[in-house]
């Protein structure tokens, strides 16, 4: 049975559920969040080397007892949409529950949408510290109070902030996006002090005369992770992996070559690209009667192509 992909007919079974869109969140196409959901640990695809550069954060925190004493800055860099934020909760995840194998316990604060990433240095700083120190406050953590008397004061309320925590409590800070690429990094591994680790991304690179900066600028030099585009079959991959849960018969599966033939068209393409791509074409298939057998490379193009005559007749 074929047919083209088309929302107009009514189901008349109950609707498979969308096999890409991420369970548990607001958004369907939000980055994997285990912080917030578990089970989006089994989710997880080696793909745009987010396994190698996870396995290098693993490495550089296998032993985190040296966390009481020292804080550290891990910076993610790579382009849009190639998994980053994924991969920082993945990390975030893990860090967190591997603090307990030195006796430590972590506290995630996710400040990722405190500061817009136009916003003067000074002023995302400000927001991020302020919003960090009022979510420890709201959560009861702290032992003294002096850190949030100071929350509107960065170098002052990081300076005092592991005095206020308790001594085996590590803060795990996830930062919004960085623009300003250098400089406020550099604030960042200067404030990560003891029992704090914090987290950020950047689309932008870091040439080595940028790293070599960041390496002097901290009380230890920063964990870098980089993840890029997709490589051969990693397209393919992801959509064998999310669709392998959906019992079959319920869903067409997606051509061997299809996912490979539109990566290699489009070039440059992002995980979070073929994400939304898919997540689109399944929300129309699971509604329809007539369903195809497979996705070909043709349904994806004409999808593909549906949307961007949509944004021309409907522009933003």
């Amino acid at each position: 049975m074929t047919g083209v992909i088309s929302s107009r007919h009514e189901p008349t079974e109950k609707v498979p559920t969308n096999p890409f869109a991420v369970p548990g969140l607001m958004r369907d196409v939000d980055p994997l969040n285990p912080v917030r959901n578990d089970v989006h640990l089994s989710l997880y695809v080696p793909v745009d080397n987010t396994e190698a550069a996870f396995a290098r954060c693993r490495a550089e925190f296998l032993d985190p007892s040296y966390l009481v004493d020292t804080g550290r800055l891990v910076v993610v860099t790579g382009d849009r949409g190639c998994g980053k934020t994924a991969l920082i909760n993945r990390c975030a995840y893990w860090l967190r529950e591997q603090l307990a194998t030195a006796g430590l316990r972590g506290e995630v604060v996710d400040v990722t949408r405190q500061a817009r990433e136009n916003e003067p240095m000074a002023e995302r700083r400000a927001k991020v510290c302020k919003a960090l120190v009022d979510t420890v406050f709201q959560r009861q953590l702290f032992t003294s109070e002096l850190a949030h008397q100071m929350r509107e004061q960065p170098d002052d309320a990081y300076f005092n902030l592991a005095s206020c925590l308790p001594t085996d409590l590590v803060l795990i800070v996830l930062l919004p996006r960085s623009a300003d690429l250098t400089e406020e990094l550099v604030t960042y591994a200067t404030d990560a002090r003891a029992r704090i680790v914090f987290f950020g991304e950047t689309s932008y690179q870091l040439p080595d005369e940028r790293r070599q900066r960041l390496d002097q600028a901290g009380h230890a030099p920063p964990v870098f992770l980089e993840v890029g585009g997709l490589r051969e079959h990693d397209a393919a991959r992801f959509a064998e992996q999310r669709l392998g849960a959906v019992p079959e018969g319920e869903l067409p599966r997606v051509a061997a070559k299809a996912l490979d033939d539109y990566t290699t068209f489009r070039r440059h393409v992002s995980i979070g690209e073929v994400q939304r791509l898919l997540y689109g074409m399944y929300e129309k298939l699971r509604v329809q009667d007539d369903r195809p057998d497979e996705v070909t490379y043709q349904h994806i193009s004409q999808h593909f192509l549906s949307i961007a005559v949509s944004l021309l007749e409907n522009p933003r």
